[in-house]
């Protein structure tokens, strides 16, 4: 059985990665981020050449040399790397070459290059400014290592980043509060976004539902589902081997137990 202890594990990180703690994810923020995985590709090169850059055993980082990042890289480099190992920890996967990560100082500085707001994982790089907690967007990068193809379920994109953006977070107490408030969002709604109108409630859930897949089925079949290419709740019932709302209702015991109410 895998373990999940993010909330706990990485709460160091979490104080320490950018000295600022990170308001709650909403969906909109949420989905921006893990839909950068598999966008258009974003040329670097410039960047590349112009910038400074150190490396650490998984990432190249790239930023301006007058970067407020230049004088603690090392440090920097070190949580990070600590976030990514325990996602591949978790997963059982590891990266089969360097991952690129640019920092950017502001906004404006990324949107003349990215054309976006900084904050995302794309094309086998992390692009982010000072101030963003990297831990979602690094266990996006630790997630490509299944498939950088597939296309996944935005549920489980959106679940691993808020595991690791908020890792001090219990989401299965959250999930069970919400439950407790009559706005629980049910396992074959969680799949639709659009039926989703309550940002908080998705973000919890999504990451409670990916920390129990994980702890009590393991890294393969969470593996097997991130690469299914049938209906999320298809994929679940086939890959489990459980009727929707018998798996549901699993779910449910497990973040009641984890939040601490049975």
């Amino acid at each position: 059985m895998v373990r999940i202890t993010v909330h706990s594990g990485l709460r160091k990180v979490r104080n320490n990665a950018l000295g600022v703690a990170m308001p709650l994810v909403v969906l909109a923020c949420v989905l921006a981020a893990v839909a950068g995985c598999g966008s258009k590709r974003i040329d670097t090169a410039k960047l590349e050449a112009s910038w400074a850059s150190y490396q650490s055993e998984h990432f190249t980082f790239h930023y301006p040399y007058d970067s407020p990042r230049a004088e603690r890289i090392t440090v920097f480099a070190a949580e990070c790397e600590e976030i990514l190992a325990h996602v591949m920890r978790v997963l059982q996967v590891a990266p089969d070459q360097r991952i690129g990560f640019f920092i950017f100082t502001t906004d404006a500085q990324a949107d003349s290059v990215l054309h976006r707001s900084p904050g995302f994982f794309a094309d086998g790089r992390l692009f982010l400014r000072i101030g963003q907690h990297p831990g979602g967007i690094i266990a996006l990068a630790g997630c490509s290592c299944i498939d950088p193809k597939a296309p996944s379920f935005p549920v489980l994109k959106a679940g691993m980043y808020q595991l690791y953006a908020q890792p001090a977070i219990n989401v299965h107490a959250q999930t069970f509060g919400f439950e407790r408030q009559n706005r629980f969002v049910s396992l074959a709604e969680l799949a639709d976004t659009t039926l989703t109108r309550d940002a908080a409630v998705y973000s919890a859930e999504a990451a409670s539902l990916c920390a129990y897949l994980l702890a009590k089925h393991g890294p393969e079949r969470f593996k097997m589902l991130w690469r299914s290419v049938l209906g999320f709740t298809d994929s679940l019932e086939r890959i489990y081997r459980l009727e929707i709302g018998r798996l549901e209702g699993d779910w449910r015991a497990y973040y009641r137990r984890e939040a601490g109410r049975t």
